[in-house]
């Protein structure tokens, strides 16, 4: 079987280094998947992200698209960014971009392994802020998420658990990749 490339776009500086976290942490399970390429942070609305996705649909197998709703449903975002860059691009397999939404920012993700509640959140500054009075921190910043995440992570599948975000990024990397689960 020949490798898959995966090319993800994001929307943050510190998603970069999550994405290679959470692919070393996979990479037992998706042995012949790779990263070809993290595109700068760009916002979903910006024409860079149409370009990005052009160019990511050229390079590699697949797009995988990583953003935060920033307090926007979820569905109204993904509709945004089909909207917006699949049309203008004629993208008509729509299998060869999956989008992730983190709801409402990549902090939920470590909310989740943290096993807070924050599913009334509309913001990041309250996610971050339930973060903040659990972790005992309040030196937090976003710069320590990947590690923050990775440290959570490995914890809670050394138990035998998996989020639901690592799930969600495992099918979206396999539908990317044509993998059958």
């Amino acid at each position: 079987m020949n490798p898959c490339k995966v090319y993800f776009i994001i929307d943050n500086r510190y998603a970069k280094e999550l994405i290679k976290k959470l692919m070393s942490i996979i990479r037992n399970e998706l042995a012949n998947i790779g990263i070809a390429y993290i595109s700068r942070p760009v916002n979903v609305c910006s024409n860079k992200m149409g370009r990005f996705i052009k160019e990511g649909l050229k390079e590699s197998h697949c797009v995988i698209i990583i953003a935060d709703t920033e307090g926007v449903e979820p569905d109204e975002v993904r509709e945004r960014i089909v909207n917006k860059h699949f049309k203008d691009l004629g993208i008509n397999d729509y299998n060869r971009v999956e989008i992730i939404l983190a709801h409402p920012c990549l902090e939920a993700w470590l909310a989740e392994l943290l096993n807070l509640n924050v599913g009334d959140a509309t913001n990041c500054r309250d996610v971050i802020g339930v973060i903040k009075s659990r972790i005992k921190d309040e030196d937090y910043d976003s710069y320590r998420l990947p590690g923050l995440i990775e440290r959570y992570l490995r914890d809670r599948l050394r138990a035998g658990g998996v989020p639901s975000f690592l799930s969600e990024f495992i099918n979206a990397v396999k539908s990317c990749c044509g993998l059958t689960y």
